[in-house]
């Protein structure tokens, strides 16, 4: 019953998401807020992603009750969203609610992963099949808030982001409080030694695999901000963008249910490397032929190696190489390195890029920051080797 709640909140958490950062914008241009504004209170899920998570991550893993800071992290997103969203704000008043808003759900991922791949026993095959919920109410939210939106306009939109927040917090009042953790659990993975940031950033080859993961969001930060517009260079109709966008989700959600086989055959690592690689060959697609419809359909579809397969590997890796009291800081220091600063560096570069080279430029320097993940992930999958041989008994 545990996964059935946790399959609820992501997908209510998710669908939240896929109201936020397609409508917010439209939203709040139709009740008269200007471009500025909007882009301002755009920026504020970055930016509260780089200094967010960890502080969460900390919290969660300091008391050792992941489940109180979810519950109150997302009850306060709820507070937040129902201020800023309800009531017709100043700009001034509507900035700071908006980043509060994302301040309190800045963590809610990291240790939502983290808790349900312990309620999954580490399975990561179980782990997928809850999580695919949350990309199922991220393209539900998008197909069915923007049909309402396209028929009735944006006046609903308040209670569609609360109501998902709210959801989520039900489903979270469900969850089963933590247990108290066995010490030493592996802790014998990566010789851990020192306090806070440093146990985190530097034993063994975690700085490697931290830059990798930087470099692999960095790509997809390009991607996430550019692709609707680089398409819209080749006129590509809207309904086609639209579709490219729920087709690559899709990929996801299939690989999502269909992990445990895949996982069962390579390691960690491996699978590390192989979205390393789709990344670099995705966005080279992408880059070289944006006219070929069918090409940009397979580039597509290699979402479900360079987000799901990427996503799943990447918690599972740190699940099984941190000590367990640092298990949730280290998926909240995942989301600051990669989605905060490496999301952000890649939409703030990508755009420079789009100005000096050309559209195409950018998804080609994504391209590359695909290709950098991938040596660095080679070069850390020898040092993972070299430290686990160290440690072993002699």
């Amino acid at each position: 019953m545990q996964l059935g709640w946790l399959a609820l909140f992501y997908a209510a958490y998710f669908a939240f998401v896929g109201l936020y950062s397609p409508f917010l914008g439209p939203y709040l241009k139709s009740i008269g807020h200007s471009l500025d504004v909007i882009a301002l209170a755009l920026g504020m899920m970055q930016l509260m992603r780089i200094v967010g998570p960890f502080a969460w991550g900390w919290l969660a893993d300091h008391t050792g009750n992941r489940v109180r800071w979810i519950r109150l992290g997302i009850f306060a997103g709820f507070c937040f969203a129902a201020l800023a969203f309800w009531f017709q704000q100043t700009p001034s008043h509507l900035i700071v609610l908006v980043l509060l808003l994302n301040l309190s759900i800045s963590g809610l991922v990291p240790t939502s992963d983290s808790y349900a791949m312990e309620r999954c026993a580490g399975c990561t095959g179980k782990y997928g099949q809850v999580r695919l919920y949350g990309s199922l109410g991220f393209v539900l939210a998008v197909l069915v808030f923007g049909a309402v939106a396209d028929r009735f306009g944006f006046g609903s939109y308040p209670f569609w982001a609360c109501a998902m927040l709210l959801l989520g917090f039900v489903a979270a009042l469900k969850f089963t409080p933590d247990s108290p953790r066995a010490a030493g659990i592996a802790d014998h993975s990566i010789a851990f030694t020192g306090s806070g940031f440093r146990r985190l950033l530097l034993p063994g080859p975690m700085p490697l695999f931290w830059l990798a993961a930087f470099f692999m969001i960095f790509a997809h930060g390009v991607f996430y901000a550019f692709f609707s517009l680089y398409l819209l260079e080749f006129n590509y109709a809207e309904m086609s963008i639209g579709g490219l966008w729920a087709f690559g989700v899709m990929c996801e959600v299939v690989f999502f249910a269909l992990q445990t086989r895949f996982f069962k055959r390579l390691t960690l690592n491996t699978w590390l490397c192989i979205s390393f690689a789709a990344c670099a060959f995705r966005f080279s697609l992408t880059a070289a032929f944006p006219e070929y419809g069918g090409v940009m359909l397979f580039a597509q579809g290699l979402h479900a190696l360079t987000f799901a397969a990427h996503h799943t590997a990447t918690i599972s890796w740190l699940r099984e190489n941190l000590p367990a009291n640092l298990v949730v800081r280290g998926q909240a220091m995942y989301a600051t390195i990669a989605y905060g600063l490496g999301g952000s560096a890649g939409t703030f570069v990508g755009r420079f890029a789009w100005e000096l080279g050309g559209p195409a430029s950018a998804f080609a320097m994504a391209s590359a920051g695909g290709f950098f993940a991938l040596i660095l992930g080679w070069r850390f999958t020898i040092a993972s080797k070299h430290t686990s041989s160290a440690l072993l008994p002699g």
